[in-house]
C-alpha cells in the first residue's frame, strides 16, 4: 500500500521533534559534564575536598553587620567601636571603643596606639590575648588598641588622626591586614564606609552614605538569586563570582554588602599614610606599619601581593618602620606539618579565620624587637600598665 506525502510528513514530525530532544538532552549532559570536569579540577587544584557537598556562597559570605561587630554607626568612619562599658564574652571596651588589654578603666595618654582592622582588635581571642595585649606585656608599657573589624586602610587612618591627639602616645602601631588595602576601594564593603579619591594629587574625602533598600526585585533579578542559590554549591562558581561580582554574589537582593569605586588602592593608601606619618612627625610620635594575612596567602604562595609590596615599600620611603609577618609564617608554613598554621589561626569548617592567642603571640614577638630602643620614650615617662605586673625582665634590653 501506497503512503501519500500528506502520511510521510506527518510520520517524519514525531521523529523530528524527537531528534531535537536528543539533541537537547546530550547538549546538556555535555554542559553538565563539563562543568563537572572544571568543579573537580578547581577542588584538586585549591585542596578542596572532592566529594565535600556544601554551599560555598553562604559558609564564605562575610557581612559587617554593626551588630555582630559590636559597633555603632559613625558619619565620619562609617562604624566605630561601641563607646564605653561593653563586655562581653571576653571583649570588652573602655572610652572611645578602645579594647581593653586586662583590667583598666580609663584611656592612658603617653604610650602607645595601635590602629588597625580585627586582625588588630583581636577577633576571636580574649581581651588579653590579642597582639596589643602581649605586647603591652612584653614591654610593660601601655599599648591602647583601637583595632575595628572590618576596617580599609582608609578608615584606619582616619581613626588614627582622631585618636593622636587624645592618647597622645609616643609610638604609633598601623596595623594593616593585606585585604585592607582592597576595602579601601569601596564605598560599601559590608557597610557604607568613607572612601578617597586622589584629585591632582589631593586626596579627596567623600562621607559614607546611608544607603536605603531597594523596594524588591524584578522577575529577571529574583531569578538570577534563584541561580545563584543553585552555584553557591560548586566551588568554582563561589570562586568566580566571588571576584568577578561580589555584591551580586554575596548579597541578600535588597542590600549591597559590597560596591567598589574606580580608585588606585595603593596610591591612595600611600597618600594617607604620608599625611599620617606627617601629623606623626609634627607630634614627634615614631610610627611602624605592621603588615599582617589571611592564611591562605601564607599557604599558598613565597611572597606577598603586589598591593602589599606597594604599600610597605612606599611606607619605607616615608620613613615607616615596617614588620612584616608574611615571610616568618611562611617559613613556619615550610618547615612544620602541612596543618601548622591552624596553631596560628582558627580553623573550621575548611575556612581558616582570624588569629589564635598564639598566632598574636608571634605577631607581639615580631614587633618587640622593632620598637625596643624606642621605649625608653614610654617607659620614663608613662604610667604603668593597669591591671597587671609588667614581665620580669621588660623593657628595653
Amino acid at each position: 500500500m501506497q503512503t501519500t506525502g500528506g502520511d510521510q510528513a506527518t510520520s517524519k514530525a514525531p521523529v523530528e521533534r524527537n531528534a531535537r530532544w536528543i539533541n537537547a538532552a546530550l547538549l546538556l549532559t555535555s554542559l553538565l559534564a563539563s562543568l563537572l570536569v572544571v568543579e573537580i579540577g578547581y577542588r584538586l587544584v585549591a585542596g578542596i575536598p572532592v566529594l565535600k557537598l556544601a554551599n560555598w556562597r553562604t559558609d564564605r559570605v562575610v557581612t559587617f553587620n554593626l551588630g555582630e561587630l559590636k559597633a555603632d554607626p559613625d558619619p565620619v568612619l562609617g562604624w566605630t567601636n561601641k563607646a564605653s562599658s561593653y563586655n562581653e564574652d571576653g571583649y570588652s571596651t573602655i572610652e572611645h571603643g578602645i579594647r581593653k588589654n586586662f583590667n583598666e578603666t580609663t584611656i592612658r595618654t603617653g604610650a602607645m596606639l595601635a590602629v588597625g582592622d580585627s586582625f588588630t582588635e583581636g577577633w576571636e581571642v580574649k581581651d588579653r590575648e590579642s597582639w596589643p595585649a602581649v605586647l603591652e606585656h612584653l614591654t610593660g608599657a601601655p599599648v591602647l588598641n583601637a583595632g575595628v573589624g572590618g576596617y580599609g586602610t582608609d578608615q584606619i587612618v582616619l581613626r588614627a588622626e582622631q585618636l593622636l591627639p587624645i592618647i597622645k602616645p609616643k609610638i604609633l602601631i598601623i596595623g594593616f591586614l593585606e585585604q585592607d588595602i582592597q576595602r579601601t576601594g569601596h564605598s560599601v564593603f559590608g557597610a557604607p564606609k568613607p572612601y578617597f579619591t586622589l584629585e591632582n594629587g589631593a586626596l579627596n574625602y567623600h562621607p559614607p552614605k546611608l544607603i536605603e533598600p531597594r523596594q524588591g526585585n524584578s522577575a529577571l533579578a529574583t531569578l538570577a538569586y534563584e541561580v545563584r542559590g543553585a552555584l553557591g554549591y560548586s566551588a568554582a562558581a563561589d570562586y568566580l563570582f566571588a571576584r568577578l561580582n561580589p555584591n551580586y554574589w554575596y548579597s541578600d537582593g535588597l542590600h549591597d554588602l559590597y560596591h567598589k569605586v574606580d580608585i588606585d588602592e595603593v596610591a591612595v593608601t600611600c597618600a594617607l599614610l604620608k599625611r599620617l606619618k606627617a601629623q606623626a612627625d609634627r607630634e614627634n610620635i615614631r610610627t611602624i606599619l605592621f603588615m599582617q594575612y589571611y592564611a591562605p596567602l601564607v599557604l599558598s604562595s613565597d611572597r606577598i601581593s603586589p598591593a602589599a609590596q606597594g604599600v610597605t615599600t612606599c611606607a619605607e620611603a616615608l620613613g615607616i618602620r615596617v614588620v612584616d609577618q608574611f615571610a616568618s609564617l611562611r617559613a613556619i608554613t615550610l618547615a612544620g606539618p602541612s596543618d601548622v598554621m591552624r596553631e596560628y589561626y582558627w580553623f573550621y569548617d575548611d575556612i581558616y579565620g582570624h588569629m589564635t592567642a598564639k598566632g598574636n603571640e608571634h605577631a607581639a614577638s615580631l614587633l618587640y624587637p622593632a620598637l625596643r630602643d624606642w621605649l625608653p620614650l614610654i617607659l620614663d615617662h608613662a604610667s604603668p600598665p593597669q591591671g597587671h605586673a609588667a614581665p620580669e625582665g621588660a623593657g628595653p634590653r
